[in-house]
Formats: C-alpha cells, sequence, structure tokens
C-alpha cells in the first residue's frame, strides 16, 4: 500500500473517530438536558404541592375556627355553608389541584393524587364533625407520603443530573484528550513510515558523502519509500562504478601527466605556459628556467624584472618586452619561427628561436599561452662559420672569374670563333660566368652586411635619377620577357637621403623578381609617392600570380625561394629580398609587401627623404 493511501486511511479514522465522540457528546448533552428538565419540573411539583399543603392546612384551621386561620371564627350553617375565606381557600386548592395533575409525568402520582383530591372533595361536602376532621386527616396524611415520595423522585433527579453532568464534564474533558492521543498516534504513525526512513536515508547519504558505501538502508517495499530506498541502492552502485572509473582516469593522467613532465623537463627546448588572467608564468621546464630565470613575486617586482631584459631582432632592431612572446600570443596572434635575441641584465646575449600559439577555451576565450625558446647560439655560430667559409671562397672564386668573363669578352670581339656553334659555346660561357660573378657578389654583400662591414654613402639624390636609372639596368630583361616597364613619379617628390648605389641595387633586385615572374605583354610598374612625414615610397608592382599568405614571412630570409627546385621558372640564389631587407634598414627605411594570388603584388620600399 502506498504511503499516501495509508496516511489518507489513518485520517480518516481520525476523523470518523471524531465524529462518534460528537456524536456521544450531543447524546450525553441531550440526557444532561433531559434531566435538567425533570429536576426543575419535580422541584415545581413540590412547590405546587408545598402551596396545595399550605392551602389544605388554612381550610382545615378556618374549618375548625382557630387561630390558624388568621380570621375570627364562625359557626356552621350546614355542609354547603362556609365563611368567605373558606370559599377563598378552598378555590384556590381547586385551581392548584387542576394544574398540578399536568405536572405529574407517572400515572402512579396521577392515581395517588387522585384519590387525594376526592378525599378533599368529601371532606369539603362532609358536616363539620369528626368524620370531617377525620377526612382532613387522611387527607394531610396521603398529601404527606405523596409529597415525600415525590421529593424521593426530587433526590433521585438531583442525583441523576448530577452524575450526567459529571459524564458531560468528564467528556468534555477526555475529548480533547483522545484528538491528542490520536494526534500523536498519527505522528508515531508518519514517522514510522515516512520520518525514520527518510531519517535512514539521509544518514546513509552522508556517510556516502565521506566516502563511505557500506550504509544500511530500508527494506525495499511497495510504497514510495520503497522505490526511493531501490534508487537509492542503484545510485550508490553507480556511484561506486564512477569513483571506480575515476580513480583508474586519475591514475592514468597522473602516470600520463609524469610522463609528460619528464618529457618537457628533459627537451632541449625552452618552454612556458603564461596564464591570461594574472600574466604570470604558470608553468616552465628546466631549459626555460636557465634560460628566462625565475620571475620574483608582486607586481612591481616582476615588472622590473622583466624590463632589465633586452630584446632586439637578429638584424638589432629593438623589440618592445611587452609585446614579444607571450604577450602578443594573448592577444590573439600565432608566432611561427620568429628569431629574436635576448640581452640578460648580467649581459649576456642569447639568439632564440620563437614559436608561440594561444591557449583557448571551449568558448573561444584566451585562457593563456604556451611559448616555445630554443636557443640557436650554435646555429649562429654554424651560419657564422658558413659565412666565413662562403666568403673566403666567393674572394677566392673572384679573382678567377673575373679573367676568365675578361678572357671570354676579349675572344668574343676578336672573333676567334671557328664556326657559328664556337660563337654560341663562347656566349654561354660568358653568360654562366657573369651569373657565377653576381652570385659571388650577393654572397659577399650578405656576408659584408652580415659582418657589418658594408659601408655606405648617403647623400641626397633626386627620386627621378634614381628611378631613372634602376629602370636602365633592367631594360634587356624587360626586353627578353616581353614585359613593359612604366614609371610612375608623384609631383613634387622630394629627393632622397640615399646610397645611390645601394639604392639601384634594391630597385633593381625588385624589378628584376617583377620580371621574372610577370606574364608576357603585361608590365611591371615603379611608381613613387610621399609616405609619413620624412619618408618616401617606392612600390614595384607586377600582374604575377600573386605570393599565398602562409608564403609572405618567408620571403626575406635568406636562401629562401617559394617555388621548388623541379619547377622554378626563374633562377636565383635566394639571397636578392635578403639584401635588398638588409640594406633598406641600414640606410633607415623599411620593406613590405602586399600580394593578392592571381593578380599580383606589390614590393614597398620606404625611405628617408632627403633633408632640405
Amino acid at each position: 500500500m502506498k504511503i499516501r493511501t495509508r496516511i489518507f486511511a489513518v485520517i480518516g479514522v481520525v476523523i470518523l473517530a471524531a465524529f462518534l465522540q460528537a456524536l456521544v457528546v450531543l447524546k450525553v448533552e441531550d440526557r444532561r438536558a433531559a434531566a435538567a428538565y425533570a429536576l426543575d419540573q419535580a422541584i415545581w411539583r413540590l412547590e405546587a404541592q408545598a402551596d396545595l399543603v399550605r392551602i389544605i392546612i388554612d381550610l382545615d384551621a378556618s374549618a375548625r375556627g382557630g387561630p390558624a386561620a388568621g380570621q375570627p371564627g364562625a359557626a356552621a350553617a350546614g355542609p354547603l355553608a362556609a365563611t368567605a375565606e373558606a370559599a377563598r381557600l378552598w378555590e384556590l386548592y381547586q385551581r392548584g389541584a387542576a394544574r398540578l395533575p399536568d405536572t405529574l409525568d407517572t400515572d402512579g402520582s396521577k392515581r395517588q393524587f387522585a384519590a387525594i383530591d376526592a378525599l378533599m372533595r368529601e371532606w369539603r361536602a362532609a358536616v363539620p364533625g369528626p368524620a370531617r376532621s377525620a377526612l382532613m386527616a387522611r387527607a394531610r396524611g396521603e398529601f404527606d407520603r405523596f409529597e415525600a415520595r415525590e421529593r424521593a423522585r426530587l433526590r433521585d433527579e438531583r442525583i441523576r443530573l448530577s452524575s450526567q453532568s459529571l459524564q458531560s464534564m468528564l467528556l468534555t474533558l477526555g475529548i480533547p484528550a483522545a484528538a491528542i492521543i490520536m494526534l500523536l498516534g498519527l505522528v508515531a504513525f508518519v514517522a514510522r513510515i515516512l520520518l525514520d526512513p527518510l531519517k535512514a536515508i539521509s544518514s546513509s547519504a552522508r556517510r556516502i558523502s565521506e566516502g563511505t558505501f557500506d550504509v544500511s538502508l530500508p527494506p525495499e517495499s511497495g510504497d514510495e519509500i520503497g522505490d526511493l530506498s531501490r534508487a537509492f541502492r542503484e545510485m550508490i552502485a553507480a556511484v561506486q562504478r564512477r569513483q571506480e572509473e575515476v580513480t583508474e582516469a586519475r591514475v592514468r593522467t597522473e602516470r600520463e601527466h609524469r610522463r609528460l613532465q619528464a618529457t618537457i623537463e628533459t627537451v632541449p627546448v625552452a618552454l612556458i605556459i603564461v596564464d591570461a588572467d594574472t600574466g604570470r608564468i604558470a608553468l616552465r621546464n628546466r631549459t626555460a628556467a636557465s634560460l628566462i630565470g625565475h620571475e620574483p613575486e608582486g607586481d612591481e617586482a616582476r615588472a622590473a624584472y622583466w624590463a632589465a631584459f633586452g630584446v632586439t631582432t637578429r638584424e638589432g632592431a629593438p623589440v618592445d618586452v611587452r609585446v614579444w612572446g607571450a604577450g602578443r600570443v594573448l592577444q590573439g596572434q600565432t608566432i611561427v619561427g620568429e628569431e629574436l635575441v635576448i640581452r640578460h641584465p648580467d649581459g649576456r646575449e642569447v639568439p632564440i628561436l620563437v614559436s608561440a600559439a594561444p591557449l583557448r577555451e571551449d568558448d573561444g576565450r584566451i585562457s593563456g599561452a604556451v611559448v616555445a625558446f630554443q636557443d640557436i647560439t650554435s646555429l649562429y655560430e654554424v651560419d657564422r662559420l658558413k659565412s666565413e667559409f662562403v666568403s673566403i671562397v666567393s674572394h677566392e672564386l673572384r679573382t678567377p672569374l673575373t679573367s676568365i668573363k675578361g678572357a671570354l669578352q676579349l675572344l668574343i670581339q676578336e672573333g676567334a670563333a671557328a664556326d657559328p656553334d664556337q660563337a654560341l659555346l663562347l656566349n654561354v660561357a660568358l653568360s654562366n660566368t657573369e651569373r657565377l660573378v653576381r652570385i659571388i657578389n650577393d654572397i659577399l654583400d650578405i656576408s659584408k652586411i652580415e659582418a657589418g662591414k658594408l659601408e655606405l654613402n648617403v647623400r641626397p639624390h633626386a627620386v627621378a635619377e634614381v628611378v631613372k636609372l634602376s629602370l636602365q639596368n633592367v631594360e634587356s630583361i624587360a626586353h627578353g620577357a616581353q614585359v613593359a616597364l612604366r614609371a610612375d613619379i608623384e609631383a613634387g617628390a622630394p629627393p632622397v637621403g640615399v646610397d645611390l648605389d645601394r639604392a639601384i641595387q634594391v630597385l633593381v633586385n625588385l624589378l628584376s623578381n617583377a620580371l621574372k615572374v610577370a606574364p608576357p605583354r603585361t608590365e611591371v610598374s615603379l611608381s613613387v609617392r610621399r609616405a609619413h612625414d620624412g619618408f618616401v615610397a617606392l612600390s614595384v608592382t607586377d600582374r604575377g600570380k600573386g605570393i599565398p599568405p602562409d608564403k609572405i614571412g618567408l620571403l626575406f630570409q635568406k636562401f629562401q625561394q617559394l617555388d621548388g627546385a623541379n619547377t622554378r621558372r626563374a633562377r636565383g640564389t635566394g639571397l636578392g629580398l635578403a639584401i635588398v631587407k638588409a640594406l633598406v634598414e641600414m640606410q633607415g627605411g623599411t620593406v613590405s609587401v602586399t600580394s593578392d594570388v592571381g593578380h599580383g603584388s606589390t614590393f614597398t620600399v620606404t625611405v628617408p627623404a632627403a633633408e632640405q
């Protein structure tokens, strides 16, 4: 049986008991009211009987003519003669005798009073004398017995009324007591079927929260508590299984964490994780600690610690310490293979290769950044040794190549070739020799730039002169490629402060590259515009296939060529744009590139305007 049904059944029994108690109370009250009414009737009868007794006594006294009547005596004139007083008394008796039978509630009382009334009437009709006196005596005796019996009945009625009043009082006190007892019984019943099981389940829940699954639950039954107990047992089993799974997962996670931690600690790359909310380093490996140390506690101390570091590019351009590494990544940027040089507060300079990426939550919010620093000092040393070797070899090759070039030119000018085939071979040899010379010159230039030995002669030059000389140097290339050259110089463009030869070298390099990628019967333009305050922008634009966005960052690195060796259309060393960037930055300018894949590219060189 369901708990709801049980509770409703108990409440119904309580309501029925209360209804029965109310009926009992009404019955007892009705009986008490009847007893009270009977008592009132008995008292009224006794009062009426007492009045008749006094009237009878007065009649007897009046008949005797004695002082009891309270009136002067008078002689009787006969059986029907009487004084006025006797007549008045008899009239009162008759009225009382007529009313008294209506108050009598038993036939015996009525017969007894009727006999008394007959004696009194016989007395009234009798002649005064002993016989009449005897009749009065008999009537008074009968009346005394009648009154004694009525007084006994009055006593019984009083006793009955007291008993009924006592019963009513006891019920008045007993019904609330019974109601309280029934209420306590209802509470005990509800506690037994509902509260006690819930208390056991609550205690079991607390023990489970403490990690103890050996709990005592109420026995299973067909009511709601039984359903709750079954569900609780199923929950305990599910929690135990889940705890076992969590324990196994935690063990696996801790094992994998130890492996990952060991791996991170042993890799030769410095790894750090930065928290986005605090900006502090949340995790670092041993290599990172040896490379950048440990940041102190406190915001001011930490800011002073990082401010003591100096950061520059490989070419020596300063980098704001607030935006290098994690500072940029926390803004959503991704860094891949960026070369920087860190200058420690103790004077050490460490070249590093930086890669970094933001850590994002499921909702896309950046919660941190992971940064990898690789000390590339050894790579710098290898690069230096390579540059020295290339420079030495280039110097050693330059002299014999110059001699070979001169000899080939002399043979061609003198017409030493015996037939056209020999003349073709001589021209091919001269072309390849000139190409070798250009390569060697590029290698020597980049070596001088990296060694800081390249000297510049910066002077004011008209921008039109720079453009004219640059275009003249590539006219033959443009003619062979069937590409038109166009110059577009803004009116009023100021002179530029540059090394003329190196400026021409920069523009020739950019123009040569543009002519290599421009389709036939298109044009390559060289435009000049005023840039921001004190600078002039020179832009070379082609109509080639363009440069993919992910390749633009590789353009200005040494020995980088975007097309593969097997598909390369234009031959080169991959040093041209690296030399362009270095020469422009040495003269206080910048190089930038914009490209639209399928429509061409624009390389822009911004150089300082000459002081007027």
